[in-house]
């Protein structure tokens, strides 16, 4: 079994694909969801890394993310 992260704070998270801490945030329920790509734990987030490269590698929009883009287009 390989010894890799699966979660990551925010800040490493932001780091590592090249985001700001804050984008990540700001986008919260409209690109990333809760239980799919973070889970709140008490006082920060862990943001699954398998979801956030996932997002970042295709740039898929769920369907409430499309929505949520029509809506203010």
């Amino acid at each position: 079994m390989q010894n890799k992260t699966l979660y990551l704070k925010t800040n490493a998270m932001a780091k590592l694909i090249g985001y700001s801490g804050d984008y990540l945030l700001k986008n919260r329920e409209v690109l990333f969801f809760e239980g799919i790509h973070y889970f709140p734990k008490e006082k920060r987030l862990d943001w699954k890394v398998s979801k956030i490269i996932e997002w970042v590698e295709n740039q898929n929009l769920s369907d409430k993310a499309k929505e949520i883009l029509d809506m203010v287009s």
